[in-house]
């Protein structure tokens, strides 16, 4: 394990949980058979990373640390400190899948390429992941809901009561969290991120052009009952659109 982070090799880090640790100093299960007949030394299998939880990670995070300022000095060490805290701040801010597939493939690449600064947010490589992540999910519940259909019985006709929709950042265009808690600088759309307006009632309030707020009701229904005598803004503060508000946004880079 140590040999993989001289060479600065990518480093799962569910072999550096306490048990992985514990069972290798054990000797126990170090080798397995790879599918060309060799063997693989079973530390470096990632066949579990996926399944690491966060407080496991959080461990295994700060070991790699250690490891890469013992091999590679104190910057590159910083570095992945910096990485480690953008994966937990997307675990509070998303959920912890997202910000585990996010960890992975950051270091993948930094492992493919040393030049690769890992210590900022990838905007474009979070939109890419967080979008694949909302689609995976509308299908499944799509295949949910249709084989539910079939066993409907006939009293199930009967109006529900409308589900509400899930929480969305007018400012980031993701789901997860509202502005107050957005770090992100860019949107959805490929737009930078609308400021955050002080000293008023909302903590979440959304600073437009010459310096007029979003209207709420608009980001919300793509309409408001004030009409053209609102003073907000009636635009998507994800793309600047005036055809409709953030919520209805489908621009995507």
């Amino acid at each position: 394990m140590d040999e993989a982070f001289k060479a600065f090799k990518y480093v799962p880090y569910s072999s550096l949980t306490h048990t992985a640790r514990l069972k290798a100093s054990r000797g126990e299960e170090e080798f397995v058979v790879n599918a060309h007949g060799g063997l693989t030394a079973k530390g470096l299998d990632r066949r579990e990373e996926k399944a690491i939880s966060l407080s496991d990670w959080l461990g295994a995070s700060k070991t790699a640390e250690d490891r890469i300022r013992t091999h590679h000095g104190e910057t590159r060490a910083l570095a992945f400190a910096a990485h480690h805290r953008i994966v937990t701040d997307l675990a509070r801010l998303h959920n912890w899948a997202i910000a585990l597939e996010y960890d992975i493939q950051q270091r993948e690449l930094v492992a493919l390429s040393p030049s690769h600064d890992l210590s900022t947010l990838d905007q474009q490589a979070l939109t890419l992941i967080v979008t694949r992540h909302i689609i995976q999910a509308a299908q499944n519940q799509s295949s949910g809901s249709s084989h539910s259909g079939l066993k409907r019985s006939a009293a199930d006709a009967a109006p529900s009561t409308p589900r509400k929709q899930p929480r969305l950042c007018f400012r980031c265009g993701f789901p997860g969290h509202f502005p107050d808690n957005c770090r992100a600088e860019s949107t959805s759309a490929g737009r930078p991120t609308a400021p955050l307006a002080t000293g008023t009632k909302s903590k979440n309030t959304l600073v437009g052009p010459n310096n007029k707020f979003y209207c709420f009701n608009w980001a919300k229904d793509s309409s408001c009952s004030f009409g053209n005598s609102c003073n907000n803004i009636h635009a998507c503060s994800l793309c600047r659109d005036a055809s409709h508000g953030a919520r209805a946004c489908k621009t995507r880079i």
